[in-house]
């Protein structure tokens, strides 16, 4: 059972890795083969790796069979940004928050570290496993744009870290903060979807 588990953990770590960090061209097929090849592995744990990944919204079914990198879309970006707002801000008058920390933020600096931390604690405050639930699995689809805001957004390591100050600190104007700083990204959402597709190369343009 052990062996059998450990090539699936090393084909699930690679590839959500690689889906968070937008290794994939969205709309482009995933090759179980090709995957399997990579890693050194049978297709079967990699195909159970993609079906995992399908729950999280990082890799799609392809209506005609296999998996697809999903599109990024600014409507779509645009409403995970508005969702993740939401959750937070109607967490924020519940008490007694709960230790966690949201995982899979790949290369992300201390500040962004923090500040999904606090985040993921005012959701888990409510006691709402699915709403828990649903707000990581959004998370984890925004976190291939966290390399863009870093480029696009020059003063994101001090917007981070005053938002920090207000969790810690209970600041009263943590919700206009939590409202600014999503704005900022839905208002940006084709321009973070551009930087995004710049760093990994030529792909189809955003309408």
């Amino acid at each position: 059972m052990t062996r059998r588990r450990d090539p699936f953990m090393m084909a699930l770590e690679s590839l959500r890795t690689r889906a968070e960090q937008g290794v994939y061209v969205p709309g482009s097929p995933v090759v179980i083969l090709e995957e399997a090849r990579r890693l050194k592995l049978s297709t079967t744990p990699v195909r159970e790796a993609l079906v995992w990944l399908c729950g999280y919204g990082l890799i799609e079914r392809a209506p005609m069979g296999g998996f697809l990198a999903p599109r990024l879309d600014p409507a779509i970006v645009r409403d995970r940004f508005a969702f993740r707002l939401q959750c937070v801000v109607n967490s924020l008058t519940r008490a007694g928050q709960t230790r966690g920390r949201e995982q899979g933020l790949n290369g992300a600096d201390q500040a962004e570290r923090d500040l999904a931390d606090h985040m993921l604690r005012a959701v888990q405050s409510t006691g709402n496993a699915a709403l828990a639930d649903a707000f990581q699995r959004v998370c984890r689809q925004l976190v291939q744009l966290v390399s863009a805001e870093r480029r696009l957004f020059r003063d994101l390591d001090a917007e981070q870290v005053a938002i920090v100050h207000l969790f810690e600190t209970s600041g009263a104007d943590l919700p206009e903060a939590l409202t600014a700083y999503h704005q900022r990204r839905i208002e940006a959402a084709p321009l973070l979807i551009l930087e995004a597709e710049a760093e990994r190369g030529p792909s189809p343009r955003v309408e």
